[in-house]
């Protein structure tokens, strides 16, 4: 049997997401989300909810689409894409749309964010013609880009346990400038993009973003739990936006007592505070609480689902 015979015949894991009736197609030996995902998708849902209603966004790196479901969930945006390296991971993608029947809203395209340099000035191919791929519909033609980029620089750091991981943790099939340049095309001006990334790599994203026409607007910093140091930096930026950074307050995913804080709750819609996280979820068949920051917070179709994932790279 053949290695691409085998990975079909892998069994694939359907999970509840805990928004809405949303489900989800995981393979466990390779790809399930983690928190970061999740708290990517609220970030974004919650600014793009105050402001006119955006009509097409792209998740740049999106996995198995997890971003885009939950977006399906939160906001009413008609036309969202995905773009994916992985053939594996991009034909999940493509499955959890006919799973969710979103077809007239999701779509996903398999592709290198290093295939999406559009604008002359800033990028061209070799041959000095503007790249696009032409599903996408052209440059300047969307409202909002999110991206959960690898987070590690390419040359550092110990490599994954397999290729799915490696790809989706180390910037082997795209750096962070090329996640930023495909942003920068895509988004029509005053266009809005989401990033979830490490602390560790502020100075990077920033000075990027600048030189890229993408002004920071607000950074978030996430952490396990209160007076823990964040491993998480949520970003908001905007394509020639004004200049002016603010730093809102930081985040927590849990309380000291183990139970979810309530910016989790509130992004779950759940907004009563709960001590016993694990009972709670399990009443919506969501699963246990975190064990780390790669865990899903609220997912599986049977409590603990998500532990039997052997690695969260998402």
């Amino acid at each position: 049997m053949t290695e691409t015979e085998m990975k079909e015949k892998r069994p694939l894991r359907i999970d509840d997401t805990g928004f809405g009736s949303v489900r989800i197609l995981q393979d466990p030996e390779t790809f399930c989300y983690g928190v970061d995902a999740v708290l990517l998708a609220g970030f974004a849902a919650a600014r793009l909810k105050g402001r006119s209603r955006p009509s097409r966004l792209c998740d740049l790196g999106t996995g198995n689409g997890i971003v885009p479901l939950i977006l399906s969930h939160k906001t009413h945006i008609g036309d969202m894409w995905g773009v994916e390296v992985q053939e594996e991971v991009w034909r999940l993608a493509v499955k959890n749309v006919e799973l969710n029947d979103l077809e007239d809203r999701l779509h996903f395209l398999h592709a290198n964010v290093r295939d999406i340099r559009t604008r002359p000035v800033e990028c061209q191919s070799p041959a000095g013609q503007p790249v696009f791929p032409a599903e996408l519909g052209g440059p300047g033609s969307f409202d909002a880009v999110t991206m959960n980029p690898p987070y590690t620089a390419a040359g550092s750091g110990l490599p994954a346990g397999n290729e799915a991981r490696t790809i989706a943790r180390h910037e082997v099939a795209g750096s962070l400038e090329d996640f930023l340049r495909a942003a920068s095309a895509l988004l029509k001006d005053k266009g809005h993009l989401f990033i979830v990334h490490r602390p560790s790599r502020l100075i990077d994203l920033c000075e990027l973003c600048r030189r890229l026409r993408l002004e920071p607007g607000e950074i978030v910093f996430v952490s396990g739990k209160p007076m823990e140091k964040p491993n998480i930096v949520l970003m908001h930026c905007v394509r020639n936006g004004n200049r002016g950074l603010r730093i809102l307050p930081e985040m927590h995913v849990r309380e000291p007592d183990g139970s979810f804080s309530h910016e989790m709750l509130k992004l779950y819609e759940r907004e009563t505070p709960v001590r016993d996280a694990a009972s709670a979820m399990r009443k919506d068949r969501e699963g246990p609480p975190l064990r780390s920051e790669n865990d899903i917070p609220a997912a599986g179709g049977k409590p603990g689902a998500e532990a039997e994932c052997k690695d969260s790279v998402k």
